[in-house]
């Protein structure tokens, strides 16, 4: 179960927490304004440098190799977040100079509806194969909607035939964009931060005209055949915990390793709060990143 502080938090957002049956228009200038003000208060950490590109930021220590890399890519529900201001996972993994992390910026909805932000992931991919970066040296890795794009990414680059990454990492990844999944309806009300309006926020932002189902919007419905190893963390108190569960379910009947760790009384994305089981999967991730990027034959 979580800690005190974690509760806190997690009771603090559930009050804050918008009761809509529906989805109502937003202001998502303002949201992306608050959550860059939010993500500001945080320092990286000593010796760490931020720079940025035309696809994004590396954050590393000035010596760090990159030309290996975990090729990050921030959530925020397809209409918030950015690379800059969404380092509150990268930081926990530039401590070291053996390999880089690199934050990959993506166009958001509903100004910029799918394919957009895909397309975007993949042109930065290709940037990096462009600077030298092999695929099996680098790690996709990505939280809510940006781990939804981890597996649409895979996906994409296995029907181009292109070189693909060592590992993907999901931290409470969105598996699909439908209401298949009884967590959805079943946890929205234990659930402090996802609403009961997302699906249809989903379909009039981000979907549009596309069907629901394509692979590329719901991974949980593509084929995993050639995928590499997986990792994925979630907690037992989202709408998402069924999704982690299916994109298990669809990688390991086509043989594919996957680890999957629980959070127990968490809330979404909980490796991002102060508590205990938040350390565990950190380093667990890690573990499963330094395993993919640093093999003992390399």
């Amino acid at each position: 179960m979580p800690g005190i502080i974690a509760s806190i938090i997690m009771s603090s957002m559930m009050k804050g927490k918008p009761n809509n049956t529906r989805y109502r228009p937003r202001d998502y200038e303002a949201v992306r304004e608050q959550a860059r003000k939010n993500s500001t208060r945080l320092s990286l950490p000593p010796n760490t440098l931020r720079e940025k590109t035309p696809y994004g930021y590396w954050f590393c220590r000035p010596d760090s190799n990159r030309q290996k890399v975990i090729f990050y890519i921030h959530g925020g529900g397809f209409n918030s977040g950015s690379a800059e201001y969404s380092f509150n996972m990268a930081r926990n993994f530039c401590k070291t100079s053996d390999y880089a992390v690199f934050n990959v910026e993506y166009r958001l909805a509903p100004e910029h509806p799918f394919p957009a932000g895909l397309e975007d992931c993949f042109r930065a991919y290709e940037w990096m194969l462009e600077k030298g970066v092999r695929g099996r040296d680098m790690v996709l890795a990505g939280d809510s909607a940006g781990g939804n794009l981890v597996f649409a990414l895979a996906l994409y680059l296995r029907e181009l035939g292109i070189e693909m990454p060592a590992g993907l990492c999901g931290i409470s990844p969105v598996g699909t964009l439908d209401e298949s999944l009884p967590s959805r309806k079943e946890r929205v009300d234990r659930d402090c931060i996802i609403g009961a309006d997302f699906t249809e926020e989903m379909q009039i932002t981000y979907i549009r005209d596309y069907d629901v189902k394509n692979p590329y919007l719901s991974p949980i419905y593509g084929d995993f055949t050639g995928l590499p190893p997986i990792w994925m963390c979630v907690g037992t108190e989202e709408v998402f915990y069924d999704d982690a569960f299916a994109l298990r379910d669809a990688a390991q009947s086509k043989g594919i390793q996957v680890e999957l760790l629980i959070g127990k009384g968490l809330c979404h994305v909980y490796p991002m709060f102060p508590d205990r089981q938040s350390t565990k999967a950190i380093k667990s991730m890690r573990s499963f990143i330094e395993r993919c990027l640093l093999p003992l034959n390399d």
